[in-house]
């Protein structure tokens, strides 16, 4: 048996041993720090974008189902019932019947030509939705990284401004000290007061920062409060390294978004051949089968027939050619829009790579800096307790270490942001493993 710690004066209570064992492993759990990884798949399968553009892949498909519809066979049954009046004489007068048909029938387009480039377009449009999903998903994956990269920013900066509130705690409590005992003047007991009132400003401004960027995370992820974040050092380790050569025609084929334009243009190139497919006759079949049965079931009749159907429209007014100029010159700029997206993708990537490493160059020099005031802060502590120097240049240290603590995480992860920005340029997702269309 384990016991628990009970306030003095009571008894302590027996807690069987299992018990605590799973109250000291559900508590970790419960407060475990929200991933990166967790946050990009809590997005991808809860926002409302993803499951919108998954709903328009499946509308895409059911269109395609509906164009091939025209070329299958269709099956009727229809079952009716008549009455009539028929005269027997002047010595019957007028006798009333009553017959019941049952009619069975089929129909088969044999050849339809423009049927073939709807089926097409339908086709295209299928694959451009499916696309569009992919695009809108990878689209959201990086929406929620830059979300948590821009929360863990804030939380950062509130730690850093936390320090500097106890460092500017300690600094006044042996500034009061030696105020005292008649070490110092009251001008450093009132610089380090005035320091203690801008750290807890600072501070407080800091914890509503980073809680506004905790909402907007939760909001994209559906997971109600955070309460912390994970640092995202696999992607911040990752974004330190070098870009290295980018194949132009390999980013083509892993961009969504250009594989919807490529899909829209196909589909818009069928959809202008429609019209002139109208200038060849269709054939289709039909077979017709029904009985006829008297109302006292003393006879019936069966019938069939069959027959084949050629069709051609000769002349509709100039309809076919007016609609084939204009499709056409919207699949036309539709293979523009496509040719534009391809070249400027190219610059996406050029733009994207200089931003890259820009941010690397200015996270190095950020670094140094932040060094530099964590050592100038440490020596202007000691020399102040040797009598060296005031309390402005003890004060003046924390501000300045404080401000390289936040420059050094704004280009820490402006880094992260610049190499996701690279890594959705080239249509792939925020980490490892993490591309749109392998998760639905």
């Amino acid at each position: 048996m384990t016991r628990c710690f009970q306030p003095v004066g009571h008894r302590p209570l027996p807690v069987p041993a299992h018990w605590l064992a799973l109250l000291v492993a559900a508590a970790p759990l419960a407060a475990a720090p929200l991933s990166l990884e967790e946050a990009l798949g809590s997005a991808l399968a809860t926002h409302e974008r993803a499951a919108i553009a998954a709903q328009g892949t499946r509308a895409a498909r059911a269109r395609v189902n509906q164009a091939w519809s025209v070329l299958l066979p269709s099956l009727r049954l229809d079952l009716g019932r008549s009455e009539f009046a028929r005269s027997e004489g002047a010595a019957s007068g007028t006798q009333n019947y009553e017959d019941w048909e049952l009619r069975v029938g089929a129909d088969q387009l044999l050849f339809d030509a423009q049927a073939l480039p709807l089926v097409a377009q339908a086709r295209h449009a299928g694959q451009a939705a499916e696309a569009d999903e992919g695009a809108e998903r990878l689209a959201l994956a990086h929406e929620t990284a830059g979300a948590f990269l821009e929360a863990f920013s804030l939380h950062e900066v509130e730690r850093a401004a936390a320090e500097r509130l106890s460092l500017a705690k300690r600094s006044l409590e042996e500034i009061r000290s030696r105020h005292e005992g008649g070490l110092v003047g009251s001008n450093d007991l009132t610089r380090a007061e005035l320091e203690m009132a801008n750290a807890e400003r600072a501070l407080v401004r800091a914890r509503g920062d980073a809680h506004s960027g905790r909402l907007r995370l939760s909001a994209l992820t559906g997971s109600g409060q955070l309460d912390s974040l994970a640092a995202p050092q696999s992607l911040l380790d990752r974004s330190a390294q070098r870009p290295g050569p980018l194949d132009g025609q390999t980013v083509l084929q892993q961009r969504p978004d250009v594989r919807v334009l490529r899909e829209q243009a196909a589909a818009a190139r069928a959809y202008a051949a429609e019209p002139l497919a109208r200038w060849v006759p269709d054939l289709s079949v039909g077979l017709d089968s029904w009985t006829d049965q008297s109302e006292d079931f003393s006879a019936a009749d069966a019938h069939w027939s069959w027959a084949l159907n050629l069709g051609w429209s000769l002349f509709d007014g100039g309809l076919r050619l007016s609609q084939q100029a204009e499709r056409r010159a919207m699949a036309r700029a539709a293979d523009l829009r496509t040719e534009w997206a391809e070249r400027q993708v190219a610059l996406d990537l050029a733009l994207a790579t200089t931003a890259l490493e820009s941010a690397q160059a200015g996270l190095a020099r950020a670094e140094v800096a932040r060094q530099a005031a964590r050592r100038n802060a440490e020596e202007s502590a000691e020399l102040y307790r040797q009598g060296l120097v005031r309390a402005l240049e003890v004060t003046d240290a924390a501000v300045q270490l404080f401000e390289a603590e936040v420059e050094h995480t704004k280009a820490q992860v402006g880094q992260a942001q610049a190499w996701l920005q690279l890594q959705a340029r080239q249509g792939l997702g925020p980490v490892e493993g993490e591309f749109p269309e392998e998760r639905r």
